[in-house]
């Protein structure tokens, strides 16, 4: 006699909808990843994936993973780069990717509420049809989800002067471990004295799922004027940064290296001027006047810098040609070598100079090539440890340069992540900057919020804890 298998989803199907549960085999391996450059070892396919379309579906499923002893893991796009949304050990992941109602903007009082499987760049548009703007601008912006960006307080482009994520996030509702809905920030209509908003941007999903968000807007900028410098030398790039910043804050400052620019040049036919070997892409923005000035002001600063040339433009069209080079740096770098590891650090901007002159020595001495680039005005650089993938030791190399270079990092007083999270792919270096008493607190933090351990189990402390 056949028996049919015993379907152990039975239950959460019924509860919410058996299309939105997802088990099988060829579905899991959809969400078994995310951009990381490198995943932990081993096969991380979800047990399950369920596809929420409302808080109660999320409510329902965090009770059945309770109720049965599984993980969970919430999922944004899957852009991520620190292996936060990978199913280590499987477990259910929730995608949020169908929480994407039409979000609900107060022009008046300048905020926005969505849900968080909505892109950023839906937020973004949602706000300039109002003349509005949300400012986080991570380079992933058009497919990216807002609830990643929160989970990872994401930076981007325009930090130097609009901040990142956790400066817009006015209240945020969660679902936590025992299926409640929690309310924080101007959510929370009832006295308390400590809001939690703060904890949850940036705690990679380790304390609940987030489900909806209220967002502070600014008004929209008059007029962007955008610059592109060359410069011979980057300590000349670095220097006119120097000049600059005290006295005039861009909306973009972006630095490239040489072995970028080299990258660029085999992916684009821009003139670069003979020599060039660093570049700043620049922006100012706000009242036409103000934003002209202070973009003239810059041009004379980079000149006598010995800037080889400044490309300064208003016009929509040459802006989105400069701005075309900068986008283009990642998948350029693919003509360097056939692997990358790439990792955002952040330092003090007086130690950029130094950061970068010692990240290129430890590449030569590994025989790695370290091309940089990134948000030169507030210090978060991306370093690049390109190596060959047809050698199998040189993986094993090129993390061994990334470790030298944290501590490098670290040494110079930064962080070993400035926009991409720890996950699982960084919680192997993150006692380069942390003591184990800090550690240990970090591990009672998650553990008041998330007693059984459910949320996303390996992520961010080390694995030994």
């Amino acid at each position: 006699m056949f028996f049919r298998k015993k379907d152990p989803y039975k239950k959460l199907k019924k509860l919410i909808g058996s299309e939105k549960v997802l088990d099988r085999a060829e579905d899991k391996l959809v969400y078994a990843g995310d951009a990381s450059y490198t995943a932990p070892p081993g096969n991380h396919k979800p047990d399950l994936v369920v596809l929420p379309e409302s808080i109660e579906d999320v409510c329902e499923t965090i009770l059945f993973a309770e109720e049965t002893g599984m993980h969970v893991i919430p999922r944004g796009a899957g852009t991520g780069m620190s292996s936060g949304a990978v199913p280590i050990g499987g477990g259910i992941v929730i995608s949020m990717e169908k929480m994407i109602s039409d979000p609900r903007l107060n022009v008046e009082e300048r905020w926005l509420d969505c849900e968080m499987g909505l892109k950023t760049e839906d937020i973004k548009k949602a706000a300039a049809k109002q003349n509005l703007l949300y400012p986080p601008d991570p380079s992933s912006f058009r497919i990216s989800t807002i609830g990643g960006n929160i989970a990872e307080n994401a930076g981007g482009l325009r930090c130097v002067k609009y901040g990142t994520t956790k400066d817009y996030v006015l209240g945020l509702k969660y679902v936590d471990a025992e299926g409640h809905v929690v309310s924080t920030g101007v959510y929370n209509t009832e006295p308390t004295p400590v809001d939690l908003t703060p904890l949850l941007v940036g705690s990679e999903g380790l304390f609940g799922v987030i489900v909806q968000a209220r967002l502070a807007l600014i008004p929209a900028p008059e007029s962007t004027y955008t610059l592109l410098a060359h410069f011979s030398d980057i300590k000349h790039a670095l220097a006119s940064l120097h000049k600059f910043l005290p006295k005039v804050t861009p909306s973009v400052c972006e630095l490239m290296d040489d072995l970028v620019i080299g990258a660029i040049r085999k992916h684009d036919p821009y003139p670069f001027p003979t020599g060039t070997e660093a570049a700043m892409l620049i922006e100012t923005d706000g009242k036409q006047e103000s934003a002209a000035n202070e973009a003239k002001w810059i041009e004379e600063v980079l000149r006598a810098h010995n800037a080889l040339e400044v490309h300064r433009t208003q016009d929509k069209t040459e802006r989105e040609r400069l701005w075309n080079l900068r986008r283009l740096v990642s998948p350029a770098l693919s003509h360097i070598a056939t692997g990358k590891m790439n990792e955002d650090v952040v330092v003090p901007i007086s130690a950029m100079a130094e950061l970068i002159e010692r990240c290129r020595k430890i590449g030569e001495e590994s025989g790695v090539k370290v091309p940089i680039y990134g948000h030169a005005g507030d210090g978060n650089l991306h370093l690049n440890v390109m190596y060959d993938k047809s050698e199998q030791k040189m993986e094993t190399v090129a993390h061994q340069a990334i470790s030298r270079c944290f501590k490098v990092v670290v040494e110079l007083g930064g962080t070993i992540s400035g926009e991409h999270g720890i996950g699982a792919s960084k919680n192997r270096f993150i006692t380069i900057q942390y003591s184990t008493e800090q550690l240990r607190l970090l591990k009672a933090i998650k553990d008041a919020f998330d007693p059984n351990g459910m949320f996303n189990p390996y992520k961010v402390l080390p694995p030994t804890m």
